[in-house]
């Protein structure tokens, strides 16, 4: 039995090159552009997450194939324009990361993370007219909030304890129970995004990433309303014409029910 041929770096970037080969190549990976491309590099960060998720790491393992031919597929591209090569991909990404960690790299020495943290947003924030400069625009808006309150609490811009973000909050929910009852559309609209702000800083409080603790309450809800439909089919009703009622009667049922 023949051993199976193991490919590197190399290996790769010539896959990616000849899949680019203006004679040789296909014709769907020759027509794609740096803008075209961008959809499938943001899917696969999300299925990498996603597997992380699940624990499943051979799934895992195929995923960050994936999510690194990304970035050597717009590194061929970029290649082909002249601007640069993968070689000065990681080359960026090395001096980067050489220069991020002093202490590790060369001498000088940190008390702690906070004193760290510090140097490095002081670093950082040299070449910025405000400390929310470098957020990117196309992050995903739930990270994005998180990303704002993570920064400017840095500085200062922070609650002294989670019970006054609670009260944010709750604050919060009453000025939108006030803009319903009165029945405000543009009011309610705006209450509802502080609300929804107010909320993921509570979490960002609780030192919890509020995109991974959606994630798990998503899949929560998944397999909640998945036990309902299975219940509704053993008893040969349709979910369309379930009342609340008894929706509410198989929810509580699969809240008893461990899916671990």
């Amino acid at each position: 039995m023949k051993n199976k041929k193991t490919h590197d770096i190399q290996s790769l970037l010539k896959i990616m090159s000849l899949l680019r080969d203006k004679k040789r190549g296909c014709p769907w990976d020759k027509k794609q552009t740096l803008e075209s491309i961008i959809p499938y590099s943001i899917e696969e960060v999300y299925e990498v997450a996603e597997q992380i998720y699940n624990k499943d790491y051979n799934k895992l393992k195929d995923e960050l194939g994936d999510l690194l031919f990304q970035v050597i597929y717009l590194s061929q591209i970029a290649k082909e324009k002249n601007k640069f090569k993968f070689n000065d991909v990681v080359n960026s990404i090395s001096k980067k990361m050489i220069f991020r960690h002093p202490h590790v790299f060369s001498n000088k020495k940190f008390k702690n993370n906070k004193n760290f943290n510090n140097w490095w947003e002081k670093v950082k924030n040299k070449k910025l007219d405000s400390i929310l400069d470098d957020i990117p625009i196309t992050l995903p808006t739930l990270n994005k909030a998180y990303k704002i309150q993570k920064k400017v609490a840095k500085v200062g811009f922070d609650y002294e304890n989670v019970y006054q973000a609670l009260n944010k909050v709750q604050e919060e929910l009453n000025e939108l129970k006030y803009e319903i009852k009165n029945k405000r559309k543009k009011r309610i609209k705006e209450e509802l995004g502080d609300l929804i702000f107010a909320v993921i800083d509570l979490s960002r409080k609780q030192n919890y990433n509020p995109e991974i603790i959606l994630s798990y309450a998503n899949k929560k809800f998944t397999r909640r309303f998945k036990f309902i439909e299975k219940e509704l089919k053993k008893e040969n009703k349709k979910i369309e014409d379930t009342n609340m009622k008894n929706f509410d009667r198989l929810w509580k049922k699969s809240k008893k029910i461990n899916f671990s």
